[in-house]
């Protein structure tokens, strides 16, 4: 399986926002060298696997192929096993936040007959999420990490603002005369919403959703709905959650000849470390 260009341009830029993060954070509690000022940064970093399944239609030009398939299913639909996995990148200063959420999609699908010169089409999608967010209630992320060991309880409720980058790739593959393929980089705004109740000092609920493209850059719509139950622990001595949910997400996205309107959903696993 190949990973385009793209997707590489896409983690290049993913690690670098981080750094620039991860590099500035850590200098507004410089002050709190003779113990005057308070270190109210913190940081978290989530890694997640996702299994997801596919309903949709993807095209380049003239080319389309329609796939409705569960992650079950899937294997029968694909030519290589389906690659996705996503991050995410958080660091708070009071009840003020920045994030950086990073996902890759690699779908290359055999065609559903034998009939015709079509040998399958391949889709790469590429998404980095960035923005601002904003924690209405609840305990600002620093004071919650430094108490974990207290196991404090707090809900929570986060709006955010920011952007939503997407690169996609699609590819036909025609029988004895080569392929055909159309790449595009989308870019829109996105807005939405995080609300975390805790009903024990270790298990919590959370619940985020977004919507975005309002036809921006020929995005006419990008969403996702991701519900979870969380599991607070410590691992090798760092406050670490462990995560279980399910997420969806839909892209409907028209520019040039390069089109896809598509639903992913499925459930996933995932591991935060915060400090």
């Amino acid at each position: 399986m190949t990973l385009k260009t793209g997707f590489f341009t896409l983690c290049k830029a993913l690690i670098l926002v981080a750094g620039l993060v991860a590099t500035f954070s850590p200098h507004g509690a410089m002050a709190t060298e003779e113990g005057d000022v308070k270190n109210s940064w913190a940081f978290n970093l989530t890694l997640y696997g996702w299994m997801p399944g596919v309903d949709g239609k993807f095209s380049a030009g003239r080319f389309n192929k329609s796939v409705d398939a569960s992650f079950i299913d899937i294997a029968e639909e694909l030519r290589n096993f389906p690659l996705a996995f996503m991050g995410r990148f958080e660091t708070h200063y009071e009840r003020l936040g920045l994030y950086v959420d990073g996902n890759y999609m690699d779908l290359d699908f055999e065609p559903r007959f034998d009939q015709g010169i079509s040998k399958g089409l391949s889709s790469q999608l590429g998404i980095m999420e960035y923005g601002v967010m904003y924690r209405l209630f609840g305990t600002p992320a620093k004071e919650q990490v430094g108490h974990w060991a207290e196991k404090t309880r707090s809900n929570m409720l986060e709006v955010y603002a920011g952007g939503r980058t997407i690169w996609l790739d699609n590819q036909v593959e025609f029988r004895g005369i080569g392929s055909a393929s159309a790449s595009e980089s989308l870019t829109s705004p996105l807005i939405g919403g995080r609300f975390t109740v805790e009903f024990s000092p270790e298990w919590f609920v959370q619940v985020d959703g977004n919507g975005g493209g309002f036809g921006m850059d020929d995005v006419d719509f990008a969403g996702s709905v991701m519900g979870m139950v969380g599991y607070r622990t410590t691992l090798f001595g760092v406050p670490t959650s462990l995560e279980a949910g399910y997420r969806a997400l839909r892209l409907d996205l028209k520019k040039r000849i390069i089109e896809t309107n598509v639903i992913m959903s499925g459930p996933f696993i995932g591991l935060t470390g915060y400090w």
